[in-house]
């Protein structure tokens, strides 16, 4: 009966957590956002600190140059990237124009395809009239979404703060709710997790903001139009595993239609060189051979798309790093080839000195005390707790036992 009613406690805790999550999915984001953040800076600081400086101050100075960076690139980007948009709009009207005029001309498809476009002057009228008002709503309401994810980004900017700057009591508060046998374990594989994610965030958005800087060059030096256009969706599309490079590749290439066969070549050439540097020679640098599933971040990428919009297609990169590194350290932790021989060696000394002291303690019957044997048992649980911790298959355990009750029955 306990039983059963432990079990049924389990199912309506979950279900009610699962309803929580549910309906406060925009904090539970922003949560882990912050956590994602604070991963990704941690490193930072601590370099700053081993340096001598206080952990507030060293996080202050991280942060700030974080906040300087990110308004420098708006600065820098925001005033191009508008008029870019502008010319790309007329642009668009007057090749829509130039198909009117030519397309009658043209092939039969073309021939065909004309008498249903309507002509320059009513697209702009219906664009100007109820329609265009429809569309232009839904604009302000794409372009309100954005403002609404920067300013999930700063909040969850500033909630990284206090999770990067109390990262122990934090620690201690959610371990808390853990058995203290689970806890060792539990921070190890938390900070494990911190630790990868870390290293995997800082790894993509530096690559994306490298991939980003070199093709917004590279397309401006080959003539290119909408240069920053161009290589701010392409630093976007470096996020998305296999399907990013083909995202960058064809806008660019349809944009230098206009410039002929040589310029479509060349924009080509650059995008997919760009990324092959970065997949072939920075990530290794970066992030290490060690890679996260490209599968499973896609997976993860649409779910939280369909879910969450902008800010989970944000989180879906990071979130499928840590479900990797989760499942790889609860079920698919790797058996280390070579085991700590000096500390198995430590333990076997330590098991021979204690015999060695049971026996001269039980020869003098003035030091051997209840509380002497008391102890000499207490360490005893401690050196087989060791034993266990130690040990990592049967074959291990055998050898380290054979050798302690040899070095036993010899002293």
């Amino acid at each position: 009966m306990k039983q059963l009613a432990r079990v049924t406690a389990l199912v309506v805790l979950t279900l009610a957590l699962v309803a929580l999550v549910w309906m406060f999915s925009s904090a539970v984001l922003l949560f882990l956002l912050s956590l994602v953040v604070a991963a990704a800076v941690r490193p930072f600081a601590v370099r700053l600190m081993q340096r001598g400086l206080r952990r507030s101050l060293a996080y202050g100075i991280v942060y700030a140059l974080i906040v300087v960076l990110l308004a420098s690139l708006l600065v820098v980007i925001t005033p191009g990237l508008l008029q870019e948009i502008q010319r790309a709009s007329d642009s668009a009207l007057q090749a829509y124009s130039r198909i009117l005029v030519n397309w009658p001309k043209g092939r039969p498809w073309q021939r065909k395809i004309v008498p249903a476009l309507p002509p320059s002057q009513a697209l702009i009228d219906t664009l100007a009239g109820e329609r265009g008002s429809a569309l232009f709503g839904r604009v302000l309401g794409f372009s309100s979404g954005l403002f609404d994810v920067l300013a999930q980004l700063v909040v969850a900017l500033s909630l990284s703060i206090y999770w990067a700057s109390d990262q122990r009591r934090f620690e201690r508060l959610w371990l808390s709710l853990i058995s203290a046998h689970e806890r060792p374990r539990a921070r190890t594989i938390w900070r494990d997790v911190e630790r990868e994610v870390g290293d995997y965030v800082r790894s993509e958005v530096s690559q994306s903001l490298l991939a980003g800087v070199s093709l917004g060059l590279g397309y401006y030096f080959i003539g290119l139009p909408y240069p920053i256009l161009l290589a701010l969706w392409a630093a976007l599309g470096w996020l998305i595993p296999w399907v990013g490079v083909l995202l960058a590749l064809i806008p660019a290439v349809l944009v230098a239609w206009p410039l002929g066969i040589v310029g479509m070549i060349g924009a080509a050439l650059l995008t997919i060189g760009v990324f092959v540097v970065m997949e072939v020679w920075v990530e290794p640098r970066l992030y290490g051979r060690s890679r996260v599933s490209p599968v499973l971040v896609v997976i993860v990428l649409m779910i939280m798309a369909q879910y969450a919009g902008i800010l989970g297609m944000l989180l879906a990169p990071p979130l499928a790093a840590a479900t990797q590194i989760l499942a790889r350290s609860l079920w698919f932790r790797p058996v280390p080839r070579s085991q700590p021989t000096a500390l198995l060696a430590q333990l076997v000394d330590l098991r021979t000195r204690l015999a060695h002291l049971r026996l001269e303690s039980s020869a003098s019957d003035e030091i051997n005390t209840p509380q002497l044997q008391s102890l000499f048992v207490h360490t005893e649980e401690l050196l087989d707790k060791t034993h266990a911790t130690l040990a990592t298959g049967g074959m291990l355990v055998q050898v380290v036992e054979s050798d302690a009750s040899q070095a036993a029955s010899t002293a």
